[in-house]
């Protein structure tokens, strides 16, 4: 067997495991559950869209084949050390049943002829029949329209799907606008095949993928900004920490200076900070800067006094048109939880030393990340901790997201286009 088949046994061996519904028909939501699933059982950390790629429900240019570390986060979710340990097993198992295999061949040789004659007919009959139950599936693009009408707008903002479905056989078609609703789930709807407009509005800020879903199986996307109309931000529980909507919204912030929210104020504003709890802040909008090209400066602080929580720490992403990057930084002696992913990149502290990857939480510390021409240099108090270089094009920078566990302080944001000169600064002055 090749890498690409061991693969493809690894994770049709998770679905089995999982007992789940088909992977084919898996959600946003199914992928994100497996991920803190496997990363908590395999103390790696692995994301969901790294397995919708595997799962393919995910465009890639080519055959995926993830770094040794996901794989092995895969594999330990099934028993094993490593994928190592893992390919070894099954050549083994594989040996055995070629050896087993050639000795019922042996056997049954008198009748290879009736088997041979049989598997032709049967594999005929199969043929006519796909071909007549569904014909538009063969081709497509041949047979459906699906176009998104105004798909940059400041939320709350309505989109005009425009498709038309009419020459597929079945109501097996669905949209999905990419929400997950605190209450009503996952926002998937069956695409009407007797009409040919569908409205959805967007509340919360983001950038979105709106796939159009043929017998489960992504056949089109297109892609949604929602733009903000200034910074939002969301106090998030342990148990749901991808869920933003309106209530969960911080309302008003401490009058610092900074962009702050202290335990007291949350408290009165009705969350329950007794137990461990993040703070995400979020800018949607055209930035109008390269994300391949740009110098980042973000003064922070995260420390028990705010009212952080131990790790203490402090992550910063940047959401770009053809990629979703981060930077994870931590208080010393928390490095395992450290890391960086920039365009087809990904550095982790499991399996990387990434002590350097640290602050002080007893100080404002400056970040400072520069991207040039693919190649990165993070600087934490004008001291360089890592370089590196990546292949895979991120585009323009179209958000920005910070997490702090616990109650964090942001003084400053500076980004500055390297080609352009293109400013973006935020001092969070009240």
């Amino acid at each position: 067997m090749i890498e690409r088949e061991y693969l493809k046994y690894c994770l049709d061996a998770i679905e089995k495991k999982l007992d789940w519904k088909p992977s084919s028909n898996w959600t946003e939501s199914d992928f994100k559950r497996l991920a803190n699933i496997i990363s908590e059982e395999s103390n790696i950390s692995i994301s969901s869209h790294t397995l919708k790629r595997l799962y393919g429900k995910l465009a890639y240019k080519a055959y995926y084949n993830p770094q040794i570390a996901t794989k092995d986060a895969l594999v330990k979710f099934l028993g094993y050390n490593d994928w190592q340990s893992f390919v070894i097993t099954k050549k083994q198992q594989d040996k055995t049943n070629v050896s087993q295999e050639y000795k019922v061949a042996q056997k049954n040789s008198v009748k290879w002829y009736y088997a041979l004659f049989g598997a032709l007919f049967l594999l005929t009959v199969m043929i006519v029949f796909q071909s007549q139950k569904d014909y538009g599936s063969k081709n497509a693009n041949d047979f459906y329209k699906f176009k998104v009408i105004d798909s940059i707008g400041t939320v709350p903002f309505t989109i005009r799907v425009d498709y038309n479905l009419s020459k597929f056989n079945s109501d097996s078609s669905q949209i999905d606008f990419g929400v997950n609703h605190p209450i009503r789930g996952r926002q998937i709807v069956i695409a009407d095949t007797s009409r040919y407009i569908h409205n959805f509005t967007y509340q919360i800020p983001g950038y979105y993928d709106i796939e159009l879903l043929r017998s489960s199986k992504v056949i089109a996307s297109k892609r949604i900004l929602a733009k903000s109309k200034g910074w939002n931000s969301y106090f998030l529980s342990e148990a749901n920490k991808d869920t933003y909507w309106i209530d969960n919204e911080i309302k008003y912030k401490d009058s610092s200076g900074h962009l702050y929210f202290s335990p007291k104020l949350l408290k009165q504003q009705g969350f329950d900070t007794n137990s461990v709890y993040y703070i995400t802040n979020r800018l949607y909008k055209n930035f109008d800067i390269d994300g391949d090209n740009f110098e980042l400066l973000a003064r922070f602080k995260n420390s028990n006094n705010l009212g952080g929580i131990t790790c203490y720490d402090f992550i910063f992403r940047l959401i770009c048109a053809n990629n979703f990057n981060y930077l994870k930084l931590m208080e010393a002696g928390c490095s395992q939880f450290s890391g960086i992913k920039i365009g087809d990149k990904v550095i982790e502290g499991t399996y990387e030393d990434l002590s350097s990857f640290s602050f002080d939480k007893n100080r404002w510390n400056i970040l400072r990340l520069i991207v040039k021409n693919n190649k990165v240099k993070i600087i934490i108090n004008d001291k360089l901790i890592y370089e590196f270089q990546y292949e895979e094009s991120n585009g323009q920078i179209l958000g920005l997201e910070q997490v702090f566990k616990g109650s964090g302080s942001i003084d400053y944001i500076y980004i500055k286009d390297l080609n352009t000169n293109k400013e973006f600064v935020e001092h969070f002055n009240l």
